[in-house]
């Protein structure tokens, strides 16, 4: 009989503990990125549209590079031969005096990092996905021009979403990790829950609340927004 009077107290203790906090929330994807390019030029193919999913390495744009491309085939021919070169003088042993050999080599090398360079600046004239995820807006046409990484030229989202909760910041000794968000979309009587992961370290100036963080289903759609309550512990 004392047990069951101590733990009536103590969940009684523990309700009473218990706060519910009011909250708004928005969907957001967990990577949302504008890309653009490193060097300028006129865009030559475009491979993929709004709504299109892509793969993390898929080539979403290209510009018109045949000089460049021309520049590293020329360059990669000239590296070739200075690299077999100094191979075929260094295996002769006494073929060429120490200095000569050393020229070859430095001129092999010279040679490399050049190649590097040039396939480097071909390689930049390619835009391809760092993500996988769907693209979310197209900023650019056929024959447009590209300004060096100040235009544009895609927004990708990734297919991972999350919710973004705020809450006063009066409660910020209250919410912690763990706690439950209970929430309805565009204010439907229909409430679900999740879990809260993170909680932003500073209190926004503006609004005076603070943001947290759930796992939202990867179907939900960024931009959704709602409203519920945080059931602290």
């Amino acid at each position: 009989m004392k047990a069951r009077f101590l733990l009536a107290v103590l969940c009684s203790v523990n309700m009473a503990l218990a706060l519910d906090v009011y909250a708004v929330f928005n969907i957001k994807a967990v990577q949302d990125s504008k890309l653009a390019l490193d060097v300028s030029g006129i865009v030559e193919v475009i491979k993929v549209d709004v709504g299109s999913v892509v793969k993390k390495g898929d080539v979403l744009l290209g510009l018109a590079n045949q000089d460049k491309v021309a520049q590293s085939t020329s360059v990669e021919q000239q590296y070739i031969f200075a690299k077999n070169q100094y191979q075929r003088y260094q295996k002769t042993g006494g073929a060429v005096d120490k200095n000569t050999l050393e020229q070859y080599y430095s001129n092999y090398k010279k040679l490399e990092s050049d190649y590097k360079y040039y396939q480097s600046m071909v390689h930049k004239t390619i835009l391809k996905a760092p993500f996988d995820g769907v693209i979310a807006e197209k900023n650019i046409e056929l024959g447009d021009g590209v300004g060096s990484t100040n235009t544009t030229l895609f927004r990708l989202v990734s297919h991972s979403k999350k919710f973004v909760i705020e809450f006063d910041s009066k409660y910020i000794n209250h919410v912690k990790v763990g706690d439950t968000f209970y929430y309805s979309i565009d204010g439907g009587a229909d409430k679900k829950a999740v879990v809260i992961t993170k909680i932003y370290p500073t209190i926004n100036d503006s609004t005076r609340k603070i943001s947290a963080e759930a796992v939202a289903d990867t179907n939900m759609v960024a931009g959704t927004f709602g409203d519920g309550f945080i059931r602290t512990k």
